[in-house]
């Protein structure tokens, strides 16, 4: 196999971060070929349909329209011209142990139910308005000027270096100092849970999922989170891009320190002029390249990585109980020991955390029925090989179990689960870590886009600091730039 010039790039993985990339070299009239190992596109943010219930693969709903939008408009697109989002109106409701509970949306609505709640609600929007104007700088600046562009430490550091002084420190101390209410902390942190870490171990400047919250709301697709992926595969296809599913590639081809194509697991050889791979960077490093091949700095990288955490995702579809008055419902203890829920424990837990989007559209379910999706932790192995599935049929039975003490009358009709190998395997999650890098990493932690192998180049999970849809699809954007600008220099 020998590429040549004319040979298209080559885009492994049809997530958000692939289509985006294929859809933004594609716009500039580069061929592009697009391999995908699953049947059907969008990776992390696709639908499902089982037994009647629409249920997310993995990305649970939108934060920060505005940047989604930004990106959209990177490649061609007006975002609302293709995607419905529907506004979450009620996104947040914590319970405690003490019959408190704690409802939180913007500054101005959200309130507390429980003792003394005229007061104490408006201690509560009186600091999520203070937190909210301190930090909403930084937040524009994330927004506008950092996470649109490749992740970079002197960039970072550039556009935030006034607001250091206050992203220092962890997340416990920061909330402390705006809500002195421990009821009240225990709300605010548990809008964290997402990043599988406990509140005193998790960097302050990750209380932007909050702000995320408090500036643009949650909202969700009509039709689920694949809404999104569906709008890009369809622009995709207008411009007669080949999309091969079921394709899985075994190995990416490097001969005298450059790309020259693809090898499938069937043993076709595939050639490319570049490859763009979001399937992971770790992924490509350790799994994809020769370890001949893999350039000192980027194996270097790679094991240095600092992995997020590892969880069973189940799923449900649901009957004879209404959907709570919240999107996200949390029953957490206080503050200080909020990192036990994120340890895999061998007893029912008392406390959990879910999402239930039929809250929000009744639709993605049967008449009368509802969907609750939910994250246990899977805690302590060093490697998803280590993985037990005896360890994921039990998590299920307890967790189960604690989903029916806290909704009474509810019958289950259907589950779904997902474990770490099965998101290794099925979503291409390196070693099954949801998130990739761990959040709070700094930009210099994450693979570059542009690696020291000419002609490919690295996009998805493990090239950009966030979490959330947007931030995936913008890596796929900065490494189609990144290719696009080197052929600009060549020329």
């Amino acid at each position: 196999m020998r590429a040549t010039k004319e040979s298209p790039t080559i885009v492994i993985g049809a997530g958000l971060a692939g289509l985006a990339a294929a859809l933004s070299l594609s716009r500039r009239g580069i061929p592009v070929m697009v391999v995908e190992a699953q049947r059907s596109a969008g990776g992390c943010c696709s639908t499902e349909v089982s037994d009647g219930y629409t249920f997310n693969n993995g990305a649970v709903y939108v934060a920060v329209p505005s940047l989604l939008r930004a990106a959209f408009g990177r490649v061609g697109l007006s975002f609302d011209d293709e995607v419905q989002l529907a506004c979450i109106a009620k996104p947040h409701a914590t319970f405690l142990d003490n019959g408190t509970a704690v409802h939180l949306s913007t500054a101005e609505r959200s309130y507390v139910d429980g003792a003394d709640h005229h007061r104490r609600t408006q201690v509560l929007r009186d600091g999520l308005a203070r937190l909210r104007d301190d930090w909403r700088p930084v937040y524009a600046t994330l927004v506008r000027d950092v996470l649109p562009e490749e992740p970079s430490l002197l960039r970072t550091i550039g556009k935030l270096w006034r607001h250091l002084p206050r992203m220092g420190g962890h997340v416990s101390g920061l909330i402390a100092s705006y809500f002195p209410d421990g009821d009240l902390q225990a709300a605010v942190a548990s809008t964290l849970l997402y990043t599988g870490l406990a509140p005193d171990r998790l960097p302050a400047t990750q209380i932007i999922g909050l702000l995320a919250l408090l500036e643009e709301g949650f909202h969700l697709p009509r039709g689920g989170m694949g809404a999104i992926s569906d709008a890009l595969l369809r622009a995709l296809q207008s411009q007669s891009v080949s999309v091969r599913f079921g394709t899985r590639v075994k190995e990416i081809v490097v001969s005298d320190g450059g790309v020259h194509g693809v090898v499938l697991t069937d043993g076709e050889h595939l050639p490319a002029s570049h490859v763009i791979a979001t399937c992971s960077g770790l992924g490509v490093v350790k799994n994809l390249l020769r370890a001949a091949d893999v350039p000192r700095s980027l194996a270097a990288k790679a094991n240095k990585a600092p992995l997020s955490h590892r969880a069973i995702s189940i799923q449900i579809g649901y009957s004879g109980a209404a959907a709570a008055d919240a999107f996200i419902v949390n029953h957490v203890p206080a503050m200080e020991q909020q990192g036990g829920l994120h340890v895999l424990k061998p007893n029912v837990p008392q406390w959990i955390s879910y999402t239930q989007p039929t809250r929000v559209l009744p639709e993605l379910a049967p008449a009368g029925r509802h969907i609750i999706e939910l994250y246990a932790p899977a805690s302590d192995i060093r490697s998803v090989s280590e993985w037990n599935p005896a360890w994921t049929d039990s998590a299920l039975e307890r967790y189960l179990d604690a989903l029916q003490k806290r909704v009474p009358g509810i019958t289950i009709e259907t589950t779904r689960v997902l474990d770490p190998q099965g998101f290794a395997r099925e979503r291409h999650l390196y070693e099954g870590a949801l998130y990739g890098i761990a959040p709070g990493s700094p930009p210099h932690r994450f693979l570059p886009h542009r690696t020291p192998v000419s002609g490919l180049y690295l996009g998805g999970q493990t090239t950009f600091p966030g979490y959330g849809v947007p931030s995936a699809m913008l890596s796929g954007i900065q490494s189609a730039e990144s290719l696009v600008a080197d052929l600009s220099r060549s020329r």
